[in-house]
């Protein structure tokens, strides 16, 4: 809470300044991964190395629309950061729910988590996504950084940067 009134009593009338800075300082970038995850918003889920028994019939859609509205669209970096907390939990949740009845039992290891929050990350129309990254990382208290919160930004970043370095040639 405290963070968060800070937050609106300080980054709020800054905003202007620094989100110019940072879509003047990764304009390229961002025009370049924007490009690279229309493309991938095509591509299958076998593409991204989704093991089929894990896959989700729904294509992950609820994820990919925390990460629009709550990173994409929320003002403070807070609400940004529990967004990607909130994406990341409810992977789990739809995983849980739509292979309930698997005769195997599909538990998500760590290796299944990321190319599916990679999957969800390209599928969410999230404008300026290097910049973003970028302000994320910057405001991210240190101590935050240890943590849950630390934990899934670390996977955000990773999931940026695996989009920025993919061949779009590969199939």
């Amino acid at each position: 809470a405290v963070r968060e009134q800070v937050e609106i009593e300080v980054y709020v009338p800054l905003r202007g300044v620094v989100s110019r800075l940072l879509v003047n300082g990764w304009r390229h970038d961002d025009m370049e991964i924007h490009f690279k995850m229309q493309e991938l918003r095509r591509r299958p889920q076998t593409m991204f190395r989704i093991p089929e028994n894990i896959q989700s019939a729904s294509g992950w859609s609820s994820v990919a629309s925390i990460l629009n509205e709550g990173v994409g669209m929320s003002t403070l970096p807070c609400a940004k950061l529990r967004a990607i907390v909130d994406s990341a939990k409810e992977i789990m949740r739809v995983h849980t729910e739509e292979h309930r009845d698997d005769e195997i039992s599909t538990e998500l290891a760590a290796d299944d988590f990321l190319p599916i929050f990679i999957y969800c990350v390209a599928r969410a129309e999230m404008e300026r996504p290097c910049a973003l990254c970028v302000l994320l990382t910057t405001l991210c208290e240190p101590t935050n950084r240890i943590g849950e919160i630390g934990y899934y930004l670390a996977t955000f970043e990773a999931a940026i940067t695996h989009i920025q370095e993919v061949d779009l040639a590969e199939k």
